[in-house]
């Protein structure tokens, strides 16, 4: 296996005109994503029922071969990362490039280089990584796809996603040690990243997530779309084309520049 230079991870810059710890606030949530966060424990008790791999936390990877391929090639798609972790100064904070999540990413200490993200693509970035692009393209169902990327002593607060329609795939590309010290909390149980193997969890679950190492964890952060019944997807293709009407994604779009 092809080392990676982590010493000079460890000397690269982190910010570029910020100072570190950069604060950021959430704006007011639009009425459509107010109302969704509302009605989703009703709607994702019936996504549960539409599943066709169980309602588990987290998901064991054999109930997603379509992410195989990308996994298999996980070192390729870290090739492509390094020249932009050691210059991840250009990289933005995920709290600037979504608004609506300033209140787990308030600061710049979580970074995310997007590719896409409901169906709306930054044509910049794809073209700054095109092999891992070319992995994304053959992913069907795929909502969302970043890296990212997460500085030493980053913690991100106890919080649910909106959706059973989607899972959250981690592909763990650059993870520091000691474990204990890198690691996610999700339904009350301790998680560990480990590099090229997927972590697939349901995101309605509770979940934390702490990096008190002195080096980045970088993973390649995908949403794709749960297995499910005909009537399932058929709703889960409504909830899709509402999100990416809302405000959540226009702020989203503007700043990947999409």
């Amino acid at each position: 296996m092809k080392q990676f230079p982590s010493q000079k991870l460890r000397d690269a810059q982190p910010v570029n005109g910020e100072q570190p710890n950069a604060q950021y606030v959430r704006g007011k949530q639009s009425a459509l994503v107010r109302l969704g966060k509302r009605l989703r424990d009703p709607i994702n008790a019936w996504f549960a029922r539409q599943s066709l791999i169980g309602d588990q936390a987290i998901i064991d990877a054999e109930l997603m071969p379509v992410l195989d391929e990308l996994g298999a090639n996980w070192e390729i798609v870290r090739e492509e990362l390094l020249p932009l972790i050691v210059d991840r100064g250009n990289i933005p904070a995920f709290g600037k490039i979504s608004p609506d999540h300033r209140r787990i990413a308030n600061t710049n200490q979580w970074k995310s280089f997007f590719f896409e993200g409901y169906g709306f693509q930054s044509e910049g970035n794809r073209a700054t990584c095109p092999r891992t692009t070319a992995f994304l393209d053959a992913l069907p169902n795929l909502v969302v796809a970043f890296f990212s990327i997460m500085e030493p002593g980053t913690h991100v607060p106890r919080h649910r996603g909106l959706t059973k329609a989607w899972l959250n795939c981690h592909l763990p590309l650059v993870v520091p040690q000691p474990a204990d010290q890198c690691r996610m909390e999700v339904a009350n149980s301790n998680v560990h990243w480990r590099e090229g193997e997927w972590l697939i969890f349901d995101e309605t679950n509770p979940h934390e997530v702490w990096n008190n190492t002195d080096e980045i964890r970088v993973v390649l952060f995908l949403q794709i779309r749960r297995p499910m019944t005909r009537l399932g997807n058929i709703a889960a293709r409504a909830i899709y084309e509402a999100i990416r009407r809302t405000s959540f994604v226009r702020d989203t779009r503007k700043a990947i520049g999409a």
